[in-house]
């Protein structure tokens, strides 16, 4: 199975260092508020709750990803989705868990 990736890197690895980077509630609640387009850091910390340095270092492990991008406007930073396929695996991730959810419940 070819992969296109640099020599040495081995897929699966590759897809765990994706998955533990999405491992925590705040991660994923991030990707999912920048879902529809470009938010704005002040808007994301109100949203969140998280205490700034908290919200910076979430970001920086989504960034270190390039899960999301930074960019500023007006003087003031806003992150976004680095590409669409990052809002269709969080789509994905909720049609699988309403999935099995109703599986359980069944």
């Amino acid at each position: 199975m070819a992969d296109d990736l640099p020599a040495g890197l081995v897929m699966t690895d590759v897809k765990a260092d994706l998955f533990k980077s999405m491992g925590h509630p705040a991660r994923i609640q991030l990707l999912e508020l920048l879902a529809d387009g470009p938010v704005a850091v002040s808007r994301l910390r109100d949203t969140t709750g998280l205490e700034p340095s908290n919200l910076s270092q979430h970001l920086g492990v989504l960034r270190r990803q390039h899960l999301v991008v930074p960019s500023r406007h007006d003087g003031r930073l806003f992150y976004e989705l680095a590409c669409p396929e990052v809002g269709e695996l969080m789509g994905a991730a909720r049609s699988l868990l309403h999935t099995t959810i109703r599986m359980n419940l069944a």
